[in-house]
């Protein structure tokens, strides 16, 4: 019975025989951790450091510009909506943030060691500032340093926010319920919890008539 023989090449070496389908690729292991899903010592890194360096508050936007701008492994529409659900729910929002960051990409584990790395780094660093405080309480330039920390963090939270508009494709109904919010938030001091009932409706009603518009077709009353 015959059998077959790779025919020589160019300089008289044999052809490589075609590729085993049963075989994994080569790059099998890496698509074993893709980019989208970080491990959860990963996860528990990126957000010991932005923790750590986050001063002033702000953090949302320094996860925003880490997971979104950065590394892209969170789309824009998909963290304006998990944060949303973050400012609606009971406690902080960067906590819940970081549980739902790690939870979409280690399930329990990822939950867990995003918000042990937000916390861990922190409240260590907060007890160490807090025994030496006494010691530089009336420093000015400590309060120098707070106060130009917190106001960096409030533009970076209008620099995400404006970004985040730009991204999303919403139009000039996305501005105006970013514009409606400045007001009743920032100038009206609506308390959070009777803005959230009033502008999400209106948020909802808005974007339901854009995209009928754009569709090419009428809103269902």
């Amino acid at each position: 019975m015959a059998t077959d023989i790779p025919s020589p090449g160019p300089q008289g070496s044999a052809v490589p025989a075609p590729p085993n389908p049963a075989l994994p690729p080569a790059d099998a292991a890496a698509a074993v951790d893709p980019p989208q899903n970080p491990t959860a010592l990963r996860l528990f890194l990126i957000f010991s450091q932005l923790g750590l360096s986050s001063f002033g508050g702000g953090v949302s936007a320094w996860v925003h510009r880490a997971f979104v701008e950065h590394r892209g492994w969170i789309g824009e529409k998909d963290f304006a909506a998990m944060l949303a659900i973050c400012r609606v729910l009971p406690g902080t929002n960067v906590a819940n943030l970081a549980v739902l960051i790690g939870q979409r990409s280690r399930g329990l584990a990822g939950a867990a060691a995003a918000l042990l790395g937000l916390l861990l780094g922190p409240t260590l660093l907060v007890i160490a500032i807090a025994a030496a405080y006494r010691r530089v309480a009336g420093a000015t330039l400590l309060h120098a340093l707070f106060g130009g920390a917190a106001a960096a963090a409030v533009g970076l939270l209008i620099v995400m926010a404006i970004r985040s508009e730009m991204r999303s494709g919403n139009g000039r109904t996305g501005w105006l319920v970013l514009a409606g919010t400045f007001v009743v938030v920032g100038v009206l001091r609506v308390p959070l919890v009777p803005a959230v009932l009033c502008l999400v409706p209106v948020s909802v009603l808005l974007t339901r008539r854009a995209t009928a518009k754009a569709g090419g077709e009428a809103p269902d009353e």
